[in-house]
């Protein structure tokens, strides 16, 4: 597909100009003098055509692909000049404030809407790389990765991995770069002791791994100042940059080092962040689907269509840089929260190139729970807006008009949170207070409105369906919204307050419960509950309202499906295990000693502690039992046909029939450990297989109708709380009345007597 892009040479610029000029031309059309039944059929038309273009597969690739992308270009033009010309109404100023923001939040959606367009034109994917066969041609590698407060366990993990994959040792270099154990923590007296324990801890694990180890004095700058220190510290020609939690496959460099050999101008091969372990979101669908994460929109989706502009930047891990190139920017920037985007902004607008390689070649960890999920995104949100109000992309000079719109989009999306909000209170304004905020008959909606939000659906799916299910992008934007909403205006405030937190990462969870970050989505639902009541009133007493109040009532019951749904989403499900499992496929040799029996097993799941499958063995198995596990290699695709051997013991044996699902663990010691990682870690395709899977998960509605159940079992557990208070609350206020009254009653028969 670069190939192609190549051929077409400079003329793909012109490419967006012709779109516009088309759109344009196909608007005026659109925009003549038509009737109301001209106006429905044009909408419903255009609605139903593009229906049937999202059907045929044709229309998902080049060309054809711009052809659904300029009608659904004119179905959201057609909506918003009909809204910018024909509904802003002036009604007093109460109602005019109202409806500019509506109007405001509406223009939003549409820019990110024709932006999104855009950078979907062209996907680009499968760019094959090779390594040369004389090693003394390949560049040097230096592997850094930096750590913070992350346990032992995942950095072990993380550097046993690195030392595994294929490249010439004599051209790998792999250091810890620790900011948890700096001089100056461990100067200081409140972690003195936890930074010096910790220091001696990683220094003895990198003279026992045989790699390097790095420290600093301060904490300055974070995640960049560390790796900065880092790179004044070694010279390898390209630097693999990995968290200490991401897990590289043995052919990480194998996959990526090539493009810089050819390429001089290259800086930057990006790969994928793979999760082995579900979001928050995901984990209440445990048994009930597999949805997939934000990180597949955006790995699988959105960068493979921002290489095609060559605008795929530095997402921070799994990521190789050319170190000549890096530095010429002066390292890893530091000036906003989110060093990684920036960093591939200042290179991009050098005239550097990058490239993505969709496939992933790192396993990692998500945030385990709501609170360091929403830590994490809100990090992002105010690094890009930082990015956006500090170097605005549409005049940064140096990138090229494509770069600019895509970076742009990268900054602008984050504002999604006010948006969002708007929405949700938008007809409850109308309903409850009687703002009129949004000026149109019942005609007018089902010409205009109903097939524009409908094509929204529609475009969605059509770009993101392999990524991301229906209507999930509405759960997974509204339960941030809220949240990033005064982290964004902090930031719009004060463009150098945010300061970079760590994610952590890693962590257990005891209990089920629902996060107290939910009571926002409680509110929401009040007033939008609130707001149908009143609608129902007002139905009969106002007759001559009830085209508004159907379009308000039917707008606040979508709200109150989504804020239930959302609400669903956030209870926190038990988390025990320290390594996930991860549900895989394949077959293994399983022998039983004590049966002096070997048998064929399917391969269930699998951790860095053991693995799962299910067997038919015609003897009983009995928990504790010692069993023998032998793989020929770690997957189906895996080229280089390894061989793997496990002493493991029974943990768990459910009877299933004929057959037994056993849970084992693995009986590991330090050479053992080394070809446990790379049996469970080392292989990329079992990743892609895993990726492909969850892209073909089906069963969305079940999904959604479970979070509609748990966010009402959600709304009754905050009702009967807010009750409780309300209660507690009154009680405490007539004690203190009693105690206040109590007194004079006493006194009075005393001065009687008197």
């Amino acid at each position: 597909m670069r190939a192609a892009a190549s051929m077409l040479g400079g003329k793909i610029h012109f490419l967006p100009v012709i779109f516009a000029m088309a759109l344009v031309y196909l608007l005026a059309v659109a925009q003549s003098d038509f009737g109301h039944a001209r106006q429905v059929a044009l909408g419903w038309g255009s609605l139903l055509l593009l229906g049937v273009l999202y059907k045929l597969r044709m229309f998902q690739r080049p060309p054809w692909r711009f052809v659904f992308i300029l009608l659904a270009g004119l179905i959201a033009l057609r909506y918003i000049m009909w809204r910018s010309t024909e509904t802003l109404i002036y009604t007093g100023p109460a109602d005019f404030i109202g409806m500019a923001v509506l109007y405001i939040a509406e223009v939003y959606g549409i820019v990110i809407a024709f932006l999104g367009m855009f950078l979907n034109l062209w996907p680009l994917t499968g760019r094959p790389t090779i390594l040369p066969k004389d090693a003394t041609d390949l560049p040097t590698v230096d592997v850094l990765i930096p750590t913070y407060n992350e346990s032992d366990d995942i950095i072990r993990i993380t550097v046993t991995a690195a030392m595994q994959m294929e490249y010439p040792k004599d051209r790998l270099r792999i250091h810890i770069c620790d900011d948890g154990g700096t001089l100056n923590k461990r100067s200081q007296p409140g972690s003195m002791q936890e930074a010096w324990e910790r220091h001696y801890r990683l220094r003895r694990m990198a003279r026992e791994l045989g790699v390097n180890y790095i420290t600093r004095e301060t904490n300055r700058s974070a995640k960049a100042g560390n790796l900065n220190h880092a790179l004044r510290q070694t010279g390898g020609e390209l630097v693999l940059m990995l968290d200490c939690d991401h897990v590289p496959t043995r052919n990480m460099l194998q996959r990526t080092v090539g493009y810089f050999l050819a390429d001089p101008k290259l800086f930057l091969v990006q790969t994928p962040h793979f999760f082995i372990n579900p979001t928050p979101v995901e984990k209440n669908l445990d048994g009930i689907g597999n949805p997939n994460g934000e990180n597949d929109m955006f790995y699988r989706t959105i960068h493979p269509s921002l290489d095609f502009w060559n605008a795929s930047y530095f997402c921070g891990s799994a990521a190789v840089l050319r170190r000549s190139h890096l530095m010429e920017a002066g390292g890893v920037c530091g000036k906003t929260i989110t060093e990684d985007a920036e960093t591939a902004f200042l290179l991009h607008s050098k005239g550097y190139n990058s490239v993505y390689v969709e496939q992933p070649m790192v396993c990692g960890l998500s945030p385990e729970s709501y609170d360091d999920y929403i830590l994490q995104r809100t990090r992002w949100a105010q690094g890009m807006v930082q990015m956006f109000i500090m170097n605005n992309p549409l005049f940064a000079p140096g990138l090229s008009l494509p770069q600019r719109l895509c970076y742009f989009n990268s900054c602008f999306f984050w504002f999604f949170g006010l948006a969002r909000f708007t929405y949700f209170i938008a007809p409850a304004m109308f309903l409850i207070f009687g703002l009129r905020i949004y000026h149109a008959s019942g005609g007018q909606m089902i010409a205009f409105v109903l097939p524009f939000v409908l094509s929204t659906f529609i475009i969605m799916d059509f770009f993101y369906a392999k990524a991301r299910q229906p209507f999930f992008s509405e759960i997974y934007e509204s339960v941030q919204a809220m949240f990033l909403i005064p982290a964004v205006i902090s930031v719009i405030l004060n463009p150098h307050k945010p300061s970079f937190k760590v994610t952590p990462k890693g962590q257990t969870q005891a209990n089920e419960f629902l996060n107290p970050l939910a009571t926002s989505f409680f509110i929401i639902i009040v007033v939008n509950a609130v707001a149908l009541i009143l609608a129902a009133y007002k139905w009969f007493y106002n007759p001559m309202l009830r085209e508004v109040i159907l379009v308000t009532g039917v707008w606040c019951i979508y709200n109150l499906y989504l804020a239930l749904v959302s609400m669903g989403a956030f209870w926190e499900r038990k988390q025990v295990r320290l390594f996930h499992r991860i549900n895989v496929s394949g077959e293994i040799s399983v022998s039983f000693p004590r049966l002096n029996y070997t048998t064929m097993a399917k391969l269930t799941d699998m951790s860095l502690t053991g693995l799962g499958f299910k067997v038919h063995v015609p003897y009983p198995l009995v928990s504790q039992e010692r069993v023998i596990i032998e793989a020929s290699h770690a997957h189906a695709y895996d080229m280089d046909s390894r061989a793997y051997r496990f002493e493991a013991k029974l943990m768990r044996v459910f009877p299933q029939g004929e057959e037994y699902l056993c849970g084992t663990e693995f009986i590991l010691d330090n050479g053992k450990y080394a070809e446990a990682v790379s049996y469970v870690y080392g292989d990329s395709e079992r990743w892609l297989e895993l990726w492909d899977k969850k892209a073909a998960a089906g069963g969305t509605y079940k999904m959604l109708w479970h979070f509609l159940l748990m966010g009402i079992k959600g709304t009754s557990l905050s009702a009967a709380m807010f009750a409780a208070q309300m209660i507690a609350l009154r009680l405490k206020y007539l004690k203190n009345l009693n105690f206040r009254l109590l007194p004079k009653r006493i006194a009075e028969p005393a001065n009687s007597i008197k």
